[in-house]
């Protein structure tokens, strides 16, 4: 007797709807920032942060981890959400110029490289690097930075953070690049 039990759906899971939701806290930021409502704006980079945080650990936690349609939704995800409101900081006037070249030179970088990828059999493979994960961290503390200097007063010292944290963050971009560029070389190779 087979079990009438529908299947799982694996694309619509609650680590997933966690992941999904990250696309809602996006356009409230916008708002937040068009409207001058720092509040919103820092609520909604946060609570997006958090649910990065989440997905993962919930999908482990059921047994749905490190399914490819999960990794990929994440980092999907994850992309657009910093880079949309990298964006949409600049589009406001709260990045410096050099700031969103460097950051929109170094997204035009990754969509290159994974557009090499295609026709290449390796399509569904990313090229994972040691300092992925770190360089994705860094630049989500960087929005809540820009995010919490919505409710804050304008002061050196925050200006000073800033360009320091830039800098650091700018370095791990490209070391992080030059990795990327590495592994995918080797990806293309073994094809």
């Amino acid at each position: 007797m087979e079990d009438a039990r529908p299947a799982p759906n694996r694309f619509f899971t609650p680590a997933n709807a966690l992941t999904y939701s990250r696309l809602l806290f996006m356009p409230a930021a916008m708002v937040g920032l068009v409207t001058n409502t720092g509040w919103l704006t820092a609520g909604a980079i946060f609570s997006a942060w958090v649910t990065d945080l989440l997905d993962g650990r919930v999908a482990r936690r059921m047994g749905q981890g490190g399914t490819p349609f999960g990794k990929a939704l994440d980092s999907t995800v994850d992309f657009a959400l910093l880079y949309c409101m990298f964006i949409a900081f600049y589009a406001a006037g709260r990045l410096e110029h050099y700031q969103f070249g460097f950051l929109y030179l170094a997204m035009l970088m990754i969509l290159t490289l994974q557009l090499f990828l295609t026709g290449t059999g390796k399509e569904e493979e990313v090229a994972t690097t040691r300092l992925g994960k770190p360089t994705g961290a860094m630049q989500y503390a960087y929005l809540l930075f820009l995010g919490a200097q919505e409710v804050l007063p304008e002061t050196d010292l925050l200006w000073t953070i800033d360009t320091v944290y830039f800098g650091i963050m700018a370095a791990l971009i490209l070391a992080n690049s030059v990795e990327c560029v590495l592994a995918m070389r080797k990806l293309i190779r073994e094809s």
